[in-house]
Parts: C-alpha cells; sequence; structure tokens
C-alpha cells in the first residue's frame, strides 16, 4: 500500500506478528523459508500427526498455526510469508539471518546506527539521517532500494495555521515586512519561527520607528485543536517586549548559537541603528554600542576565523559574538552588500581565497571581499568592466556594488559571484590572492524594470548545472549561463513572467524542489500573490493572494513543525495597501481576495512534498551555514563545493529524501486460548529504507477479505526501523464453526501519512481455523 495513514495516539495494545506478498524491490527476506497458500481446508490438529483421537492442542506443541492451509509451527518459530521460520529474539530480521539487538537492516544486511543527527547534512557523506531514530544510517545504493518518489501531481495547498496578531503583547503590531527565521529553540524537535512585527500605522516601516521580535511555536497550538493558530512563546514581560530593545521593522534578523554555549540567540538590527540580541527565552542578551544607522540591513552569522565563536555581519561591518564592533567603517562600507540604500544591504559571508588549506571566511559584496579585520582580500570597487560599460553602467563600467550569491556554475571546482546590481545581473570570479583581482566573466540587463533583488542559484531544469533567478519591479526572470560562449553572450533568459514590485522592485525569493526529482520550482511573493513557478519553463504551479510591501519579505520552506513533511512560510502586511499607495487590481474581494498581514503556513494536503531541513536562520542560508539544530560550524564547508549543496536560498534535505518504508503484515493463529477463544496475531514488519513512528494501525476482518466482517484494529506502539517487528494480537470469541480470518495494515482515521515503496503487499490471512474439540 502506499499511502499509509499512522495515528500517533497510541492505544494499548499486545505484540503481534505478520507476513505480506510481492515486492518489486529486493526483498531481504526472499531467500528465507518459502511460502504456502491455499483458498480452501479446514485444519484440526492431530495427536502427534498420526491419530485423530486424544486432545488435538497437544498435537501442535507450540500451538501455533501459519498460512494457508494453516501447519503447525515448532516451538521456537514464528509466522514468515506464511511459512514457519525461526523466530529472531531481537525481533530484526534480515533475509534468513536475525539482527543482533540494535542493529537494522538495510540493503540485505545487519548495520549499526551511527552518530546522532537533525538531518543528512550532519550525517558521513553516503549516509543518510534516519528521523525516526536520530542517528546516521548507511545510504542505500538506488538499485533495489525501497524508494518512493512522489508522482508529479499539481500542488494542493492547506493552511495549516496562521498568526495575524497577538494575544500576548502589543496586537496592534502585526505587519511583517521580514524573512522570518525557523530553528528550534528549546531542544523539543518542534521548530519555533522568529518574527519582526510592526506597527499598522503611519510610517511603520521606518527604522526608526519601533518593532518587536516574537517567537511562534511551528505547529497549531496543541491546547488549541482545531483553532490553526501557533502558540506564542514569549510572555508579555519579557525583555524583547521592554521599552529601548525595538527593533527595526526593515531589518531581518538571523538565528543560530552565536557563542557556543548550545543555545539559540536572535541577533536583529536594532530601532535607529546598531544591533541587539536576544536569547531564546526572550531575554536581553547584548546590544551593541554603535548606534550607527544603517537602513534595512540583514544580519548574517557565521565563524570566520575558525575559533568556535560567530561573527555577526551587518552590510560591511563585524561584531564579535558579544555585540562589540571588530572591523568596519562607520559611513560607506555599511553599505555594503546592497542593491539601494533605502533598503540596505544583504551581505554573504563565504571562503573566497582560492586557498584550499585555508578556511578563513570573508565578508563578499558585490565589489569586495574584507577579511575580519577589515583588511581587503580583494576589492574591485574602482575597476571598470567593459561589460558593464556596454550595458550602461556609469564611468566607463565602474564595477558598483550588489546583492550577491556563491555558486559553482560552470562546474569547474571554483566559484563564482553572482551579483545583481543597477538592474544587471552579472556573474564574477569568486576567488582571488592579491595582487589578482576577480573578473567580470558576463553580464545582462535584467528583462523588466527596476534594480533587481537578492539572487537565488539551483538547478531549475534537472540538467546539472546551476541557473540564476531574481526579481525586480516587472519581471521574474531566470538566467542560463555558459562559460562556453563569448563573454558577452554567456548569460542569457531561460524564461521570464510579469509580477508587479512598483515599490521596492529588489525582494528576493527562495527555491525548493517539491518532488525531489531534480528540478527546483520557484517561490516569489510580489505585492499582491506568492506564487510557485515551474522551474525549467515558468508555468505558475500555485497562486496565494499575499499582500506585501516588498522590502525583506521572502517566501522559505522548512518543515516547520517537526512533522517530517515540509511546509511554505510566507509573510503578509497590507498597510500600504490599505491606504492605497499599493493596489491589487487581481484581486476578487467577493471571492475573499484582499489584503492581509501576519504570517501562513502551508502544507501539502496529501502530502507528497518530498522532505527537508527544519531550519532557515538567515537571509543568506544556503545550508552548510547552519546546523540543524542551530549551531554555526566552526569550519563551515564550502557550499559550491558540495554536489549537493551547490545552490544559495534554496530549501533541501539532503541524502535520503527518496528512502521509503514498507509494511507487510503475517497472520499467525494462537490455540492457546482455546477452547473459548482463537488468538489473532499479526506480525507488522518493516523491510523498506526509512523507520516508522508508532501508530501504525492494523484491521482485523473475521473472512477471507476485507469485505469480511471487521473484528477490531490495532495500532503499533513502537517505531519500526528496517528489518524491526512488532506482533499485535486480537482475541476472537470462537463458535465452533471454520473460520478464515484477514489482516491488513492500513488507516482510515488516522492523523499521518507514510509513503510506501511498494502497493500490494500490506496483507496476511489464514483460513481452515477452529479451536479443537469444539463444535
Amino acid at each position: 500500500m502506499r499511502h499509509l495513514l499512522v495515528s500517533f495516539f497510541a492505544l494499548g495494545l499486545v505484540i503481534a506478528c505478520g507476513s505480506s506478498q510481492g515486492s518489486s524491490f529486493q526483498d531481504p527476506d526472499d531467500a528465507g523459508a518459502s511460502s504456502t497458500t491455499s483458498s480452501s481446508g479446514t485444519f484440526v490438529p492431530s495427536e502427534g500427526g498420526a491419530s485423530s483421537s486424544g486432545d488435538p492442542r497437544e498435537s501442535c506443541a507450540s500451538k501455533v498455526l501459519c498460512g494457508e492451509p494453516a501447519i503447525c509451527c515448532a516451538t521456537g518459530q514464528e509466522c514468515v510469508k506464511n511459512a514457519c521460520a525461526e523466530a529472531c529474539a531481537t525481533g530484526v530480521r534480515c533475509g534468513e539471518v536475525c539482527c543482533a539487538a540494535g542493529q537494522v537492516c538495510l540493503s540485505q544486511a545487519c548495520v549499526a546506527p551511527g552518530k546522532a543527527c537533525n538531518d543528512s547534512f550532519d550525517c558521513e557523506e553516503e549516509e543518510f539521517c534516519e528521523p525516526t531514530i536520530g542517528k546516521c544510517l548507511p545510504q542505500p545504493v538506488e538499485a533495489g532500494a525501497c524508494l518512493y518518489k512522489p508522482p508529479v501531481a499539481p500542488l494542493a495547498l492547506t493552511l495549516e495555521w496562521s498568526w495575524t496578531e497577538s494575544a500576548v503583547f502589543a496586537p496592534e503590531f502585526n505587519q511583517i515586512v521580514n524573512t522570518p527565521m525557523v530553528v528550534d529553540m528549546d531542544g523539543d524537535k518542534i521548530p519555533e519561527v522568529v518574527i519582526v512585527t510592526s506597527k499598522n500605522d503611519s510610517g511603520a516601516y521606518n527604522q526608526d520607528r519601533p518593532a518587536y521580535v516574537r517567537v511562534l511555536e511551528g505547529r497549531e497550538d496543541p491546547a488549541s485543536p482545531g483553532s490553526k493558530k501557533p502558540k506564542e512563546k514569549w510572555a508579555a514581560t519579557v525583555d524583547a517586549y521592554k521599552d529601548g530593545n525595538e527593533v527595526n521593522p526593515r531589518g531581518t534578523p538571523a538565528v543560530g548559537d552565536i557563542d557556543g554555549d548550545g543555545k539559540i540567540d536572535i541577533v536583529a538590527p536594532r530601532m535607529s541603528g546598531g544591533l541587539i540580541a536576544f536569547n531564546a527565552d526572550g531575554s536581553l542578551k547584548w546590544k551593541t554600542a554603535n548606534r550607527t544607522k544603517y537602513d534595512s540591513v540583514t544580519v548574517a552569522i557565521a565563524d570566520m576565523d575558525n575559533d568556535g565563536k560567530a561573527e555577526i555581519v551587518a552590510g560591511g561591518l563585524v561584531f564579535d559574538h558579544e555585540g562589540t564592533l571588530v572591523s568596519g567603517e562607520v559611513t560607506g562600507q555599511a553599505l555594503w552588500g546592497s542593491n539601494d540604500p533605502g533598503y540596505g544591504p544583504v551581505s554573504i559571508i563565504a571562503d573566497v581565497d582560492g586557498n584550499a588549506a585555508s578556511t578563513e571566511q570573508f565578508v563578499v559584496t558585490g565589489n569586495r571581499a574584507m577579511r575580519k579585520n577589515g583588511t581587503m582580500l580583494w576589492d574591485i570597487s574602482e575597476e571598470k568592466s567593459p561589460l558593464l560599460a556596454a550595458l550602461g553602467v556609469p564611468n566607463d563600467g565602474q564595477i558598483p556594488d550588489g546583492y550577491t550569491a556563491i555558486a559553482d556554475l560552470d562546474k569547474d571546482g571554483k566559484p563564482e559571484l553572482v551579483v545583481i546590481g543597477q538592474g544587471i545581473l552579472r556573474v564574477q570570479e569568486a576567488s582571488a590572492l592579491p595582487p589578482d583581482k576577480p573578473k567580470v566573466l558576463a553580464a545582462i540587463r535584467l528583462p523588466g524594470s527596476g534594480r533587481g533583488g537578492p539572487p537565488t542559484v539551483a538547478d531549475f531544469d534537472k540538467d546539472g548545472i546551476p541557473e540564476i533567478a531574481s526579481a525586480n519591479g516587472t519581471k521574474y526572470n531566470v538566467f542560463e549561463y555558459d562559460p562556453a560562449k563569448p563573454e558577452d553572450k554567456r548569460l542569457s533568459v531561460k524564461w521570464s513572467k510579469d509580477t508587479q514590485d512598483g515599490s521596492s522592485n529588489v525582494t528576493g525569493s527562495s527555491v525548493f524542489d517539491f518532488e525531489g526529482d531534480g528540478s527546483a520550482e520557484v517561490i516569489y511573493n510580489d505585492e499582491c500573490y506568492s506564487r510557485v513557478y515551474r522551474g525549467d519553463n515558468g508555468d505558475e504551479l500555485y497562486k496565494i493572494v499575499n499582500s506585501s510591501a516588498t522590502i525583506h519579505e521572502m517566501p522559505v520552506l522548512v518543515d516547520v513543525d517537526g512533522d517530517n513533511n515540509t511546509e511554505l512560510l510566507v509573510v503578509a502586511n497590507d498597510y500600504h495597501h490599505s491606504i492605497g499607495t499599493t493596489k491589487c487590481e487581481g484581486y476578487d474581494a467577493a471571492a475573499g481576495e484582499v489584503p492581509r498581514h501576519g504570517i501562513f503556513a502551508y502544507g501539502d494536503a496529501n502530502d507528497r512534498w518530498v522532505r527537508t531541513r527544519k531550519v532557515w536562520n538567515q537571509h543568506a542560508y544556503h545550508i552548510t551555514n547552519v546546523t540543524a539544530d542551530g549551531k554555526i560550524p566552526q569550519v563551515e564547508p564550502r557550499s559550491f563545493t558540495v554536489a549537493e549543496n551547490n545552490d544559495y536560498r534554496v530549501s533541501s534535505q539532503g541524502k535520503g529524501v527518496y528512502n521509503a518504508p514498507d509494511l507487510l503484515v503475517d497472520l499467525e493463529i494462537s490455540l492457546f486460548s482455546c477452547p473459548t477463544a482463537i488468538d489473532l496475531r499479526a506480525r507488522v514488519k518493516n523491510q523498506g529504507a526509512l523507520g516508522v513512528p508508532a501508530g501504525v494501525k492494523v484491521k482485523f476482518y473475521l473472512g477471507a477479505d476485507a469485505t469480511g466482517t471487521l473484528l477490531g484494529e490495532k495500532l503499533t506502539t513502537k517505531p519500526l526501523l528496517p528489518g524491526e517487528s512488532e506482533v499485535l494480537t486480537l482475541s476472537y470469541a470462537t463458535t465452533g464453526a471454520t473460520a478464515a480470518f484477514f489482516v491488513v495494515v492500513e488507516g482510515t482515521a488516522a492523523t499521518g501519512v507514510i509513503d510506501e515503496c511498494l502497493t500490494d503487499n500490506n496483507t496476511g490471512k489464514s483460513g481452515g481455523i477452529r479451536c479443537p474439540g469444539v463444535n
């Protein structure tokens, strides 16, 4: 059965056993005992197998029957695929072998789980993170593995929860113009969502107006089932809500463990300038002494010098983990990484010195790379590019600043810097050691109007080569880069779609491969709609009415509630719409299409989207910059050298995304309760490549199939890793008549869905059964 419904509210029950039929992938049990099946026959044990006299139960010493027609298993045997086989004391069977306690069965071998993990990026290169136990396991080779690849189907979004105003503090502060951040802040495996909320009034988004950081639990509040409202984690008395601790409405925070104490911190631009940091409980951690005013900055975090303590970057300013300014001038450099001063810098941090032996990281902007101490690795701000001059860049093509991303675009092992500045996309070398300086390799003017927003990089068409995407005032554009062409032809428009962003035209976007097929989809929000575009041709796959001022808002894809399913988070604001500054002519008010504010979490109505990470910690997120539990790596892997991470502002799960369970059930009959009852024992086994949580439902029927009388249901009580099994027992009061019984692993009133790799092997049966001597 492909879709298996699972309840996580397990009932009290007894252990049991199971079997199943046919399999298209390599079944680790195929080397075991053979199956015996029949559609008729009555089993009445005979004494010693030689006479029909005496107590028939004694002729089957184990009193355990298996198969159809039923045969008697020897003591110490169990029913496996309708045949008797030696029992596995550990409950972990792998073909003919019983694995040791604590092992699992993967690729027909018993293996022991490795180190603890939160996602596959915590594991070694050829491992995946088993979410059921949070440990690394070898990734099965694809040939013969149990995999589930979601069918390509129209996106079907369902609202899981929304927050539109606070029930705790200052409900009028409900406008969100920043990218939401997601991380598990308290270690309970349920991520939290960090948002910045500003007031719904005149000047709401000005940087000298107040705004407040808030933290929401990433799921519907379990204390209010059906409300579709998340729990607010902070009380009204926390430091974050006190006078003097307000944040910048236009600034975007970053989250992570900045000082290596194992606790999550929030660093945000402060109202009227500077930075402010909060602990996970809302208490004040520090404020910067410097109150330099720089508008709309986004914060980035990385351990630039590999000392175990993170640096915090805001534009061209570098602060240490305690908020002390380390380097950067208070003017000029403060706007590094910007395409427009009014919308602030979006700096990135990367290792771009080209020295394989060094792991030092640098602040990287459109025309400079700076060390932690403020000295330059390279500076091309005074250099001139004929390519840019040909596109009308002033001063003979003097290289301007801009929004950046980094990736290995030509797969030569060296990174390229992608820059959006002055309405132009350019690609330039990213790595250089003095006296060398990076060169501009290609440039193209963005179709449409306006400056252009922070770029994303991903493989949009499954050709193995990254593409580049960026939005401006009237278009969303995807570009291809081909270094083999002449330099003025290396960048070309792959596709372009009309959008509406007349206010800022510098908004970012994110990318996610919903089907996990290697072709990424684009998620972008203009002033009126949040859209999902097909990556290879730009077809609109889904559209949500979602009003936005297009400042730093950017949709993100994360597992926001820790259920191993992916959700789409979008933020909204409506002040500009309410006063007529921004108009959405396409809205149908009669159909309920109106501007809105708050944050909204959407999931797949059919749970088909592939899994992804439980973290998105900064605007310049690129997977390797943060672990799943919010730690900042002391030595960050170069994202552009890791095959599956050669992208930017992309959400991904890593290895094991297609791994799936395969549940089977064997039905064995116990005569120990005769003559009053027959015990039906369903052994549920997972022979797939991914564990399943407790709560798998099994139905028991009187009859040869599911058209018979439903006798009852049972739920598994423990997670089942690959190779593990559990026995569920249902007692049937005998009537004296010969009977057949049927079991199926399924559920119709469950709270979760599990996709299996096989569709037709979730049943077991036994026939011709009655208690001996009962007429």
